[in-house]
């Protein structure tokens, strides 16, 4: 999911985000200057987003040796299989619903698979590479969005 100008719902979206500034933003205060209003969409201190995709060896440097070791030895080959030894520091696992329950408890850590020994420590480490700061643009429209000027221009001359 990204915005794209083409489409009328993330027109009409960007628009109403802008006029209605339900975050509270300050949008009106600066509507007048669109470098201004862009720096306030595209600012990644607005909140927190998932990313979609994150490297499997980030998980593996995060683990500490008591967590794992405290796993049983199929929650052992989870991780091994997940991680795998595919790339270093590349994007390539995506964040499923199952991977983000056993590494954070998505919400409730008693649902992750961490011994309660480390628990709190791991779900800390693994919620903070799964959520990282972001702007109004990305919790809007997705990971990675940003507003340019062509895409303000074209919401807000939208009818």
């Amino acid at each position: 999911m990204s915005f794209d100008r083409t489409d009328p719902t993330d027109l009409l979206a960007l628009k109403t985000e802008v006029n209605d500034d339900p975050a509270g933003l300050g949008y009106a205060a600066v509507v007048a200057s669109t470098g201004e209003l862009l720096a306030l969409l595209n600012a990644k201190t607005a909140t927190t987003v998932q990313k979609p995709k994150i490297s499997s060896a980030l998980i593996r440097s995060e683990i500490t040796f008591d967590a794992y070791d405290t796993l049983s030895i199929d929650e052992q080959e989870w991780i091994r299989w997940v991680t795998g030894s595919n790339g270093f520091e590349e994007e390539n696992l995506t964040v499923s619903v199952d991977l983000r329950l056993q590494l954070t408890g998505n919400g409730d850590p008693t649902d992750s698979f961490w011994a309660t020994a480390h628990r709190s420590a791991m779900v800390a480490a693994m919620t903070a590479i799964l959520d990282v700061p972001g702007s109004r643009a990305e919790l809007l429209f997705g990971f990675g969005t940003r507003i340019s000027r062509d895409d303000w221009i074209a919401a807000r001359d939208s009818s």
